[in-house]
């Protein structure tokens, strides 16, 4: 299942940056190739054609060949069985990048190589049916080794062709068909692509890649794969939150709008996610091509396939070190939570704050997660507040202060007044000062009088909190 969902992902990303243009079915091997999308190979440095379909009991089947695999090499071994066939398969194999291996009878493969196109091996052949070496020229790179002899058995010519992209491939296959060359491939291992094709997804924003890399998050084996389906859902997230302004563009029908119509932080955060270009000085936003005007198209999609639920339910349960060890995955999760803000992951997020053995980082997170979730989770955050230990504190008190609202500042106050930890006055001052009403800096001023005269690091940062305030304010 994994593998063919992880094909999926490849026909996806070729689909929507390349359309079918790229695509070659091999006649001589009855396989179908794909080319892959050129950003792909300038980012992680991969070199191919995937196989993207096999004829069953074809060529391509019995050469062993899978869909999905990469093909990197296509090679080529001439059977010599006279001079004339030995001049041409070397004159074959050099043609392409100046080198050869040579296969003689009872000896390893030998590597020949010239400096540039033209340059002569070096070997004369006699014979019919057993081909033997005549003799060596000196001064030429068969002369170099010790190892070809007078007298030696040639037994094949092999001819290794690195694939570029999908015309390398037509061109060799096609040269070596005609010269009745035996094929075998070289093919590299897929993980690379494999990445590569789950973070390209995550950068396009099309729903149907949602449960695709749920899939791949869920039930692969392959960490590398695992995290990289984590980061492209909370990307997928993050552009599906980006709803609302591109949806202006989609009602307007157009790419650019005046840049003061629309919502100042969407545009903030379409733009360092390269999907607009915001000119102040002509005051337009200007959706980048190609993602950014294919996102306009997509965006309503996306948003209502992220906001279906299973996702939260995912994440909700991918947060817990206990269902998932890798941190950069539960991190990951807890993003998505953060911004999709549901109701139900108030618990399961508290869990993760009020959990003693967790790395602070992660627990600093899910205290986010619960001040974006706001003012339904205020009472989970002041019982973690009065029960968790004095990590778990910081971050709530941190999250309240983000949150606001009467029924936090009054706690906000009153934790501040009994709480005789240093840190935990520190967070609690800087809590109060976020939520910046009358109430809270009266407060403030209050615990400012109590350390008249103190050099506490709590009198200089309320010192700090108000001269902040005071030039705010001006």
């Amino acid at each position: 299942m994994t593998k063919n969902i992880l094909l999926v992902l490849l026909y996806i990303i070729i689909l929507i940056t390349l359309g079918c243009d790229n695509v070659y079915y091999d006649e001589h091997l009855k396989m179908e190739v794909q080319q892959l999308d050129s950003d792909l190979e300038n980012r992680w440095s991969t070199t191919g054609v995937v196989v993207s379909s096999i004829d069953p009991n074809g060529p391509a089947e019995k050469a062993n060949l899978s869909e999905g695999e990469l093909i990197s090499y296509v090679i080529g071994e001439y059977s010599i069985q006279n001079p004339s066939e030995f001049k041409q398969a070397v004159k074959k194999a050099m043609m392409n990048d100046n080198n050869l291996l040579l296969y003689l009878k009872d000896k390893d493969p030998i590597r020949i190589a010239t400096r540039k196109m033209g340059d002569k091996v070096g070997l004369v052949v006699e014979g019919s049916g057993a081909v033997r070496i005549k003799s060596i020229m000196a001064g030429t790179p068969a002369a170099n080794t010790d190892i070809i002899q007078v007298g030696d058995i040639v037994e094949k010519i092999v001819d290794e062709r690195k694939i570029q992209g999908l015309d390398d491939y037509k061109k060799s296959v096609n040269e070596f068909a005609e010269l009745n060359a035996t094929l075998t491939f070289r093919t590299t291992e897929l993980i690379g692509v494999k990445i590569a094709a789950v973070t390209a997804l995550g950068n396009l924003g099309d729903a149907r890649a949602v449960d695709s890399l749920i899939e791949i998050l869920k039930h692969n084996r392959e960490l590398a794969l695992r995290k990289a389906a984590a980061r492209s859902l909370e990307r997928l997230v993050a552009l599906s939150e980006l709803n609302p302004l591109f949806q202006q563009f989609q009602r307007e029908n157009l790419n650019q709008l005046p840049a003061d119509t629309l919502d100042s932080d969407q545009l903030v955060s379409a733009e360092i996610l390269g999907l607009v270009l915001v000119d102040p000085k002509s005051n337009t936003a200007t959706l980048e091509a190609p993602f950014g005007i294919q996102f306009r198209h997509r965006s309503e999609a996306l948003h209502q396939k992220v906001n279906e639920g299973q996702l939260v339910e995912l994440a909700e349960q991918y947060i817990q070190k206990l269902n998932e060890p890798e941190q950069e995955i539960r991190r990951a999760c807890l993003s998505i939570l953060a911004n999709l803000k549901p109701v139900s992951a108030i618990e399961p997020l508290v869990q993760v704050l009020r959990d003693q053995d967790e790395i602070p980082g992660i627990r600093f997170q899910a205290g986010l997660g619960l001040s974006r979730i706001g003012t339904p989770a205020t009472d989970s955050l002041i019982a973690a507040f009065n029960e968790g230990d004095t990590t778990a504190q910081d971050i709530a008190a941190s999250a309240l202060g983000n949150i606001g609202g009467t029924q936090t500042r009054d706690f906000l106050i009153d934790a501040l007044e009994t709480t005789d930890d240093p840190a935990t006055q520190l967070t609690l001052v800087d809590a109060i000062a976020k939520i910046g009403d009358e109430p809270s800096l009266s407060a403030l001023e209050q615990q400012r009088q109590r350390f008249q005269g103190d050099n506490s690091a709590i009198r200089i940062f309320l010192d700090e909190v108000f001269s902040s305030l005071t030039t705010s304010q001006e």
